[in-house]
């Protein structure tokens, strides 16, 4: 954005040297950057006067100009289409040097000699136009050197704005930022233009189909303007600051836009059919041509501004060719608009293609600057180009931006800054501010943001204003400095980095994925979170905070297939966040780790067969970790979810300690292109550290022999062995030490409703060593519990 401070003296006093205003911008938050001012490097050029023009004898397309520098007169050979009697001109006399590095010699062109040279402005290095001689100012003094001329334009700045600042890329509002320091007052300037008695909606209605993308339009018609070019004082501004003049309608919309920070856009009338303005979303497949002369194809996400018949502009983009202001254009539709960020940066996006009306639209516009914007652009307009202004404005506004009421506790506020704010001084900056006061006492004031600040939502960004303004660098170091070490936490990080380690022990490589995904990444996994949609995000793909881990491991998934690296031992912690209405973030953080595995999960061996992934690898970790952290119970559950084919819960006294299943084939093969197998798994590692026991407990070595025992038995198919485990474990008595699961019959030999379960019992006494006749008792006891519990049978 750059400004320029002649005109930011239009809105408020600078009692500051451009140094010193550079100076406190960038303190401000707002990183100025002086442009060196090429008029700096043009050399003796000065301002003169045409006072004859004579037709060259020789040449055609040549005339001699006969020029006054108030003190001398001489005659210049010039071949500029636009040279005309009394203009005022930059000359550069013989042995004047250029900024191109030439120096003027005398010379004769055909035969006439010419004294000296009339300069377009890409000869004086000040733009790239050499559609004729520079003409100046009628008021320019001659004789004076052009550079002493030109520097009185003001000085410009270039202000790297952040993306919360959109009420900044704009002369008022840098202006009002001015007044935090300075105490002025901030001028905004005063509209003053007659309607005429024909009502605007003999005209044009507008209808606005897609409210979310538009939530509000206004429209005014000016009728019998007169295009043609802009006043100098208006061609002045907009060199200033980097743009050029192209007719005096469409430069008063330019101004505007870079006075207020509103964009706006003017249509040819007679160009609008049906007496009608339609907001929608374009057609998948839709085309239309920009002002840029591109042919464009659209996607629903793009807005459109069309009339009763067809697209008339890309909304808060670009006009399009159709409606352009031409030079015999004598009605004119202005529209001022508040469009969706997110809606505008989508298009902007998906098109390549950034204006300075899209720039500020996707960071955020003012709702309520919709009718000074397009008042003060009639003003303009009737007052540059004439016309008469159609009585009223059409204002459709179907959904209501509403600002956000903001309490401040000034405890609150010295707490964070570590200064103590008169409450007098925060009230009045946030006056300054254009924040409304709805309340105040002596612990708190209550503030209504203004519009124009779409950043200002929470008692933090408020606290954030207040040191601001006040100068982040003029804040007292602290002469001591109190630390609370949370051992907690420094426990938490060691269990988690053991917990990492565990995880790579067993062959897995760790990876790390954008915490910012796009809305389909939100929508996988086994609950339904609320996601949290980031403001001002770069591009679509990051406008969301991610929910799950599993998501970006998938996308890694498929580009290493893509790749022919089909086996896959996969694993990554991160932070997942849910949406908390109740949260001051409104966000939720939880910490997580999550697998993937796809493929063969070893190296290639000589001395064994190499195992593919499954789930049963899956439960082995989840039931290996839980014995690294002192973690008893795991109990495991089958569940039933459409991204899964199986979908197994591991919990801990009913917490979710994790899930992990194979990814549905249907939606792999759908979603992402993938045609393997992929099998997953993602834990809580806050549930997992809860549940940890860090205190250990050593026990000696058994020195007697222990008794082992299989036992196989027939159950229903509905029976789980996690079921068969814990009736065993409750009822073998003190002296079952383990129990495991080893085989799972199905086949031809048995009831189809029924399984097979082979298990190992090992049994062994501290005391003494067991005898065969104490362990067939205790198996006696859990026959007789299968049987009456699970309706098992003995094989």
């Amino acid at each position: 954005m750059i400004v320029n401070t002649k005109w930011l003296k239009q809105y408020t006093e600078i009692p500051f040297s451009p140094e010193e205003l550079e100076e406190k911008l960038t303190f401000l938050g707002l990183e100025a950057t002086i442009i060196k001012n090429p008029a700096d490097k043009i050399g003796d050029v000065i301002i003169s006067e045409i006072k004859e023009i004579t037709p060259h004898p020789n040449a055609d397309r040549l005339r001699i100009c006969r020029v006054s520098t108030g003190t001398d007169e001489m005659d210049v050979v010039c071949g500029a289409p636009n040279v005309k009697v009394g203009q005022k001109v930059p000359l550069a006399k013989v042995g004047t040097t250029l900024p191109g590095g030439i120096t003027l010699k005398p010379i004769k062109i055909r035969g006439v000699e010419s004294r000296g040279m009339l300069c377009a402005e890409d000869e004086l290095g000040l733009s790239d136009n050499h559609e004729g001689i520079m003409v100046l100012d009628e008021n320019a003094p001659v004789g004076t050197e052009l550079r002493d001329y030109l520097s009185a334009n003001g000085v410009s700045f270039d202000i790297d704005l952040t993306s919360n600042r959109p009420d900044c890329a704009s002369h008022i509002g840098v202006a009002r930022d001015i007044t935090l320091l300075t105490g002025k007052d901030l001028r905004i300037p005063e509209i003053e233009f007659t309607e005429s008695d024909e009502p605007v909606r003999n005209y044009v209605d507008v209808e606005i189909v897609n409210t979310t993308g538009c939530p509000r339009y206004a429209a005014r018609v000016i009728c019998g303007v007169k295009v043609g070019p802009s006043p100098e004082w208006l061609v002045k501004f907009l060199t200033s600051v980097g743009l050029r003049s192209i007719n005096n309608v469409v430069d008063a919309a330019n101004f505007v836009l870079l006075e207020t920070g509103h964009p706006l856009h003017t249509f040819d009338y007679r160009m609008i059919d049906g007496k009608k303005i339609v907001v929608r979303s374009a057609f998948d497949g839709e085309e239309v041509e920009t002002l840029d002369g591109v042919r464009r194809e659209l996607t629903k996400d793009v807005l459109l501004i069309c009339d009763a018949k067809k697209p008339v502009a890309i909304a808060g983009i670009m006009g399009l060719a159709n409606s352009e202001i031409k030079d015999d254009t004598t009605d004119i539709l202005i529209e001022s608009a508040y469009f969706d960020p997110a809606t505008i940066r989508k298009g902007s996006k998906y098109l390549g293609l950034q204006t300075d009306a899209s720039y500020r639209f996707e960071r955020g516009a003012d709702p309520e600057a919709v009718i000074y914007a397009i008042n003060r652009l009639s003003d303009l307009v009737v007052r540059l180009a004439g016309g008469s202004v159609c009585q009223g404005v059409i204002d459709r506004y179907p959904r209501k931006i509403v600002q956000p009421e903001i309490t401040v506790r000034f405890k609150r506020v010295n707490s964070i800054l570590g200064i103590a704010f008169e409450p007098n001084w925060v009230a009045e900056k946030f006056i300054r501010l254009g924040c409304v006061i709805t309340n105040r006492d002596d612990e708190s004031i209550t503030i209504i943001a203004p519009s124009w600040r779409p950043d200002l939502e929470r008692e933090i960004d408020m606290i954030e204003e207040i040191v601001r303004i006040y100068g982040m660098h003029i804040v007292p170091n602290a002469k001591s400095m109190g630390i609370h070490p949370d051992f907690g936490a420094a426990g938490d990080y060691e269990l988690i980095e053991k917990l990492r380690t565990r995880i790579a022990n067993y062959g897995l490589y760790e990876v790390y994925n954008n915490s910012l995904v796009n809305k389909e990444f939100t929508e996988f996994g086994i609950q339904n979170f609320v996601p949290v949609k980031v403001k001002n995000p770069l591009s679509q793909d990051m406008a969301y905070l991610r929910t799950t881990l599993i998501p970006g491991l998938l996308q890694t998934a498929k580009r290493n297939l893509n790749r022919q690296n089909t086996d896959l031992p996969l694993f990554e912690f991160g932070f997942v966040q849910h949406y908390n209405p109740e949260s001051e973030t409104h966000a939720q953080e939880f910490q997580k780790f999550a697998i993937l595995l796809s493929g063969y999960i070893e190296d290639k061996y000589w001395g064994y067969e190499r195992r593919k992934a499954d789930l049963f690898i899956l439960k082995g970790i989840i039931q290996d970790i839980a014995t690294q952290f002192g973690v008893r119970e795991v109990s495991y559950k089958s569940e039933q979810h459409p991204h899964f084919d199986r979908l197994i819960m591991a919990d801990i006294n009913e917490t979710q300690l994790a899930y992990f299943g194979q990814v549905s084939q249907n939606y792999l093969l759908k979603k992402w292109s993938i045609e393997n197998p992929v099998f997953v798994l993602e834990g809580d590692i806050s549930n997992l550290l809860q549940n940890t026991k860090t205190d250990k407990q050593y026990k000696e070595l058994p020195v007697f022999p222990g008794i082992q025992r299989d036992i196989s038995i027939l159950v229903d198919l509905k029976v789980k062995v996690a079921d068969v485990e814990k009736l065993v474990c409750n009822k073998g008595g003190v002296y079952l030490r383990e129990v495991k699961f080893y085989d799972l019959y199905q086949r031809k030999n048995i009831d189809k409703r029924k399984k097979s379960l082979t298990f190992n019992l090992v049994f062994q006494a501290a005391d003494r060593t067991l005898q065969d006749a104490e362990v067939d008792d205790i198996m006696v006891t859990i026959h007789k519990i299968l049987e009456d519990e699970l309706g098992a049978r003995l094989r």
